[in-house]
């Protein structure tokens, strides 16, 4: 008798947390127009900043409840605005095991800035196909849109008219 109860709770507690992962939704974004020095850790041009502004615009009537970026003025400086406009902190991340961190927040909606060498993967890593083979290096102007009721990717393009 344990056994079924155990068996029937178990599925409770499975249907549970796929219903509560099914209004998740994570967007994904590369950090805009980075400057070349320093090497190491270079800001956003100008070209950048004007994406990262637009970016905001493209949220405007998008529930954000999370955004996280990795450590670097970039992705940093790519958040800010969004950050801004949605009243909220810009959360660091490190690209190891952040798939698992993201799949088990209790929140519906997530911002992730990233890189051109982290975004697919961390895709990948939360159980979704590849959009793209690669992000190339001048390629600034992609939002992927991970939505875990249907389990697939929507790919959008944002940027002002002065940058694309």
């Amino acid at each position: 008798m344990r056994i079924i109860i155990a068996i029937v709770l178990f599925g409770f507690l499975a249907v549970a947390c796929k219903n509560e992962n099914e209004k998740k939704v994570i967007y994904m974004v590369r950090h805009a127009e980075k400057d070349v020095v320093p090497k190491n850790d270079p800001p956003l041009t100008t070209d950048g900043v004007i994406r990262s502004v637009d970016l905001a615009s493209w949220f405007k009537d998008i529930q954000i409840d999370s955004i996280f970026s990795t450590d670097y003025a970039r992705t940093r400086e790519t958040a800010k605005p969004v950050a801004e406009r949605k009243n909220l902190e810009i959360s660091i991340y490190k690209p190891a095991d952040f798939a698992t961190q993201l799949k088990e927040m209790k929140v519906d909606t997530i911002l992730v800035i990233g890189h051109s060498n982290t975004i697919l993967e961390q895709i990948e890593a939360l159980g979704f196909k590849k959009p793209q083979e690669e992000i190339h290096e001048n390629e600034y102007d992609k939002i992927f849109e991970l939505r875990f009721a249907s389990d697939e990717v929507i790919t959008h393009t944002y940027g002002s008219k002065y940058t694309e």
